[in-house]
């Protein structure tokens, strides 16, 4: 070979050892930077949810998560997968499974028929920073992802206050997460949720692009309890007010014998109210907030409605034994046990005051600053999830229409009167720890919100304690009557469900369709859906079954695990019956019941 032949021949050979360099550097080019996956499950502070995904991240910026997208998207469309993406956060606060980007085990289909599925879990807890106030204006652009006690600790470093009325209660929530699920304050016709004060939105849709929504756009009334079916939020702007001071009035453990009379004289006190109602103790406690001039000077009141048990008693083992005795055997709610166990249960619940002053001292009476009396935190020791109960909570929540309030506690009332206090053996029966709370708002045009074209909604939730260590064997205590609350106000009275409270059977009851609650804007959800997520990357498993009108599926124990309303005796926990309701008119619903039958000598079989 000649030199020049050489030297053609070691050309030819550097051309082509630079043309793989090139094109492997594209190949790496090409391939998708993922963000570092900080696990794979995240689970609720209720303890009934464990969300499982391929990938958990945790963006702490837009940008971030619009690239997160852009290549998890990639990633998919490189294995003929489809993409999920839902947002939530660590230790979310939800009893249902719409934060899960792969469903749990009872609504997934068969392993054969499961789809080829890349899940991705948006943990939004470090999207959490003030990104720019407007003292002129009182405004605050924020990160979704803010919790409302640092979303309150803000305002005040800002030198502005919250809108009164606009939070809920606890303050350990996120800002975007009150809003998707259609959380609320309370505001009779008034101000009475984070999305009366809300600017604009941005967010991030399923390309990976950050766009931006004003309050009155479509896509912003979708947002507004619409669980992100369209995008992730990131950015809130909010309309803040000058600091302002606050008057707490307290009715306390009044007689419920005209309970929604009560409420509609206070109402006029204040639009801005909450009750806590014990039927099965025929008490209330109404806590008003009503604005007042800053002239007033403000005490050291601060908010403590939801206590911290850190340091106290601990009750789990009584608590659990409580739960275990069906039969009421060991813990009789009658005679000596009842005089004790009940006012106990009474001054943890509807006994307690909104608020504290500095010394720890409860007060009925104070005028406070706004963002001190707004909402509270009980951290990692409030009675659902610390160790004081070992309990989790069985939480339901719903709005009715304000005319159908009075029917409505005449038949809760009688639910207790019949159901719970059944026989002369069981008149000093009471529930355990919670209460039913009670509060206020108004019609609005969000598509998906509890809200959603009402004329004057009632907020009515069902709170109670029930113990971890047995709710795999045991219902709670008394649990039919919680049961019977549940159906009775989703289908006699066609509640609109809270998307983060409820269970998996509330929003698929055979013969009371969420669909068929929004029958002027479900279409218009789709719609919007189509435009802005065609491939469904948001949509969870279990909005698919309510898009589909799908039901809930019947197994034994089915209502035991709160998968089901009971038709049959073998829907039921162990050792209970499913029988109708005893309450006049009320007895096409079924509840799990002990079977006394089992215990003849009792003399209730």
């Amino acid at each position: 070979m000649t030199c020049g032949q050489q030297r053609r021949a070691l050309a030819l050979l550097c051309f082509a050892v630079l043309q793989a360099t090139l094109l492997s550097l594209q190949l790496a080019a090409a391939a998708p930077v993922l963000p570092q996956s900080v696990g794979t499950s995240y689970k609720a502070a209720y303890h009934y949810v464990q969300c499982e995904a391929d990938y958990v991240i945790e963006p702490g910026s837009t940008q971030e998560l619009a690239d997160a997208i852009k290549a998890y998207k990639q990633l998919a469309e490189e294995k003929g997968a489809q993409l999920k993406v839902r947002v939530s956060r660590r230790l979310f606060h939800s009893t249902t499974s719409f934060v899960c980007p792969a469903q749990l085990k009872s609504f997934a289909d068969s392993p054969e028929n499961k789809p080829n599925v890349i899940s991705v879990a948006v943990l939004h807890e470090r999207l959490n920073t003030t990104l720019s106030a407007d003292p002129e204006k009182f405004t605050m652009r924020i990160g979704a992802g803010m919790k409302l006690r640092e979303f309150t600790a803000e305002a005040t470093r800002n030198g502005m206050s919250v809108q009164i009325g606009s939070l809920p209660a606890y303050a350990g929530l996120t800002m975007a997460g009150v809003m998707s699920t259609s959380g609320h304050g309370s505001g009779d016709n008034a101000t009475s949720n984070i999305c009366d004060t809300l600017i604009s939105i941005t967010w991030v849709d399923a390309n990976g692009n950050v766009r931006t929504s004003s309050r009155d756009s479509e896509e912003g009334r979708l947002f507004c309890g619409g669980m992100g079916l369209i995008g992730v939020m990131t950015e809130l702007d909010i309309q803040m007010t000058p600091p302002t001071h606050t008057k707490l009035i307290t009715r306390y453990l009044a007689n419920d014998t005209d309970i929604v009379g009560d409420i509609e004289k206070m109402l006029k006190v204040s639009p801005h109210m909450l009750v806590f109602w014990r039927p099965d103790m025929k008490l209330y406690s109404a806590y008003m907030l009503k604005p007042v001039s800053t002239s007033v000077p403000a005490g050291d009141a601060h908010m403590t409605l939801l206590p911290n048990y850190k340091g106290r008693t601990n009750m789990a083992h009584l608590f659990r034994v409580i739960q275990e005795d069906i039969f009421d055997e060991t813990m009789r709610y009658s005679g000596i046990a009842e005089s004790v166990l009940c006012p106990t249960v009474a001054a943890n619940s509807v006994a307690k005051t909104w608020a504290s002053d500095g010394k720890g001292e409860d007060v009925l009476f104070a005028v406070g600053k706004t963002n001190e009396l707004a909402a509270t935190e009980c951290w990692d020791d409030c009675a659902w999830n610390g160790p004081a109960y070992n309990g989790t909570a069985e939480d339901v929540h719903l709005s009715i229409e304000w005319d159908d309030f009075q029917d409505w506690t005449t038949d809760i009332k009688n639910m207790f009167k019949y159901d719970l206090w059944e026989t002369e053996y069981d008149k000093g029966r009471c529930l355990g720890p919670g209460y039913v709370w009670l509060r206020f708002g108004h019609g609005g045009p969000d598509y998906l919100s509890m809200h959603y074209d009402m004329k004057r909604p009632v907020y009515v939730q069902s709170t109670w304690l029930k113990s971890r260590a047995v709710m795999d064997r045991f219902p709670m205590r008394y649990g039919f009557i919680t049961d019977l609350l549940e159906e009775v106000s989703l289908c006699k009275y066609k509640g609109r469900p809270h998307w983060g409270k409820n269970f998996a059977r509330t929003f698929t009851h055979p013969s009371c369709s969420i669909k068929d609650r929004y029958p002027r804007s479900f279409d218009k959800v789709l719609e919007l859906q189509k435009q802005h997520d065609p491939a469904k990357v948001f949509e969870p498993e279990l909005w698919q079954k309510i898009r589909k009108q799908e039901s809930f599926k019947m197994y034994p124990r089915c209502a035991l695990d709160k998968t089901c309303y009971c038709q049959e005796d073998i829907h039921c926990p162990e050792q209970h019956r499913c029988i109708p309701s005893l309450a006049p008119g009320l007895e096409s619903y079924k509840v799990c019941k002990p079977d006394w039958r089992l215990l003849p000598e009792s003399g209730r079989a």
